[in-house]
């Protein structure tokens, strides 16, 4: 996310440089442009392809189906250190599922422990299952036999994954947005 906050505030300066610079010296800021326009795109490539398992070192992908009559959001909360405390651990957030949809997702897991977990939309959880072995397949029904701590520990961090993944969101878009207004401000039109 540090890249996408590195582009916006490199593309805003040249945007402000544009708009502030003399008619004669803008004529030479396509140059300019340009390099904001590929830092742009690589940072929403880059963003992208970290997203998902790009350079995992043990990667295991999973499937899930929800079989609820409620739109889910799906999450995989791996840890690499004692989960009792909830520190040492990765969210990743897969996407909403509607009844009987099937999503496939990949997590990067080096401890062989993790927990799939599904909220409903008044941010409940209905269903928190802890994998100890290699199980890759999940079929998500309502699950309330979960222990309250996990549960506890399970919402704080979904939360914090939920806020992470909102910001992230309005980055890319002000990227895109600022690509755009480069592009824009690159092909303008001379005046006669």
């Amino acid at each position: 996310m540090n890249i996408l906050f590195f582009s916006i505030f490199l593309n805003i300066i040249l945007l402000f440089y544009n708009y502030f610079s003399s008619t004669e010296k803008k004529n030479n800021l396509k140059l300019h442009n340009y390099f904001g326009i590929f830092i742009g795109f690589s940072t929403l490539i880059l963003s992208y392809l970290f997203g998902g398992c790009f350079g995992a070192s043990t990667p295991i992908d999973i499937k899930t189906q929800n079989l609820t009559n409620q739109n889910l959001r799906i999450y995989a909360i791996a840890f690499w250190d004692d989960y009792g405390n909830g520190i040492g651990n990765y969210v990743n957030y897969n996407k909403e599922l509607h009844p009987n949809e099937t999503s496939e997702f990949c997590i990067d897991n080096d401890s062989g422990k993790f927990w799939i977990v599904a909220k409903n939309k008044e941010n409940e959880i209905i269903y928190l299952e802890e994998i100890t072995n290699k199980k890759t397949d999940f079929k998500i029904t309502v699950n309330q036999n979960a222990e309250i701590d996990k549960n506890n520990i399970a919402k704080e961090l979904t939360y914090k994954k939920d806020k992470s993944v909102e910001l992230e969101t309005y980055l890319i878009w002000a990227n895109i947005f600022l690509i755009v207004c480069l592009t824009l401000n690159s092909f303008k039109i001379p005046k006669i």
